[in-house]
């Protein structure tokens, strides 16, 4: 049934998973709107029951926007199961693990996806821009830009910090669909595929070494040139820094959409690099 055309559906539909986002029932209208095409297909000869089946999608439903197509997948095969009843009592039993699976799969889809692009790889790509900037000679620490430094080379640490991110989000968006979709009985609809722990742990200390060996170069640096100080210029970019490293951590505590602080940031440190 989760045919390529219709997981290509389904992956484009997902990317509006938070249209009508509510605090009544939060990502529930994107959840229904996603799974739409599916359960048309899935109930074509029994139309009657598509309306019925939806308003099971408009309840309550939240997760990590990006590991929501893990939730999508499996929720997907549980439908063609929950069609596929012979008899009210299986349908009845289905049902019942339907909802289950819905509520316990969000929550876990959200604590590991909260874990792995808002709190990890989101910092880790701002970092690796500045670290794209001292390669070509920009320093970010510094008041004045060089003259024979272009626009491109200012903001292509920024661009390659946002493609990084958001290559690693579509292509476990992507693949969570199937994941979910095609997983064993005992295969925790997909999840066991990575081994997610081991991925946030190891992002999380490369981003700290990365931002530990980054603050030390501008301290080393500022000391050593005698004709630097430590002016307003450079404490308002370190201040910078270690505010977006730092409220990255804390933004879903903050009701801020993630994904804005995170293009605010990568276009202020661009910014700040011209002036």
């Amino acid at each position: 049934m989760l045919t390529k055309a219709m997981q290509l559906n389904l992956f484009l539909r997902s990317f509006l998973i938070q249209t009508g986002w509510n605090f009544a029932k939060y990502q529930n209208l994107g959840l229904c709107f996603t799974l739409y095409p599916f359960v048309k297909k899935l109930y074509a000869q029994d139309q009657e029951s598509i309306p019925s089946v939806l308003e099971r999608y408009l309840e309550n439903f939240n997760t990590q926007p990006v590991m929501a197509s893990f939730c999508i997948g499996a929720l997907a095969k549980q439908e063609e199961r929950l069609a596929g009843a012979k008899t009210l009592a299986l349908y009845q039993q289905r049902l019942s693990e339907w909802n289950s699976m819905k509520r316990s799969l969000s929550i876990t889809t959200a604590s590991i996806g909260d874990r792995l692009f808002w709190g990890t790889l989101k910092p880790f790509t701002l970092l690796l821009a500045l670290c794209i900037w001292l390669v070509q000679d920009i320093n970010f620490f510094e008041v004045t830009l060089q003259e024979n430094v272009t626009f491109w080379q200012v903001f292509g640490g920024a661009l390659v910090a946002f493609f990084v991110f958001n290559a690693v989000a579509l292509f476990v968006k992507w693949q969570g669909l199937s994941l979910s979709y095609f997983a064993e009985n005992n295969g925790c609809f997909g999840l066991t595929k990575f081994d997610w722990n081991k991925t946030i742990f190891n992002a999380k200390k490369m981003g700290i070494i990365a931002a530990v060996v980054l603050l030390l170069w501008g301290v080393y640096y500022f000391v050593n040139d005698l004709q630097a100080s430590l002016g307003l210029g450079f404490i308002t970019r370190a201040v910078m820094v270690l505010f977006f490293v730092s409220i990255s951590l804390m933004t879903r505590n903050l009701r801020i959409p993630n994904m804005y602080v995170y293009l605010i940031a990568a276009v202020m440190f661009a910014v700040a690099c011209l002036f």
